[in-house]
């Protein structure tokens, strides 16, 4: 059975666009903290939920990755 290289480079790519997509939620992660303890309480509640929204978007690649069969 021959391997589709493309198929596995966009694996990859996949892979690590939500191991950026994590880093990027735990550095808004905390800027998220400092607007709660601020006067900016409603854009930490804004900022949170984009921020879920965005770990979704990491969840749906990893499981995507994972379908993909090269």
């Amino acid at each position: 059975m021959a391997i589709n290289f493309r198929l596995l480079g966009l694996q990859d790519d996949l892979r690590h666009t939500a191991r950026q997509i994590d880093h990027l939620c735990q550095a808004l992660d905390g800027h998220t903290r400092f607007l709660c303890h601020s006067v900016h309480q409603d854009d930490a509640t804004a900022m949170g939920e984009q921020v879920q929204d965005l770990r979704h978007s990491a969840d749906d690649m990893r499981e995507i990755a994972q379908l993909i069969r090269p």
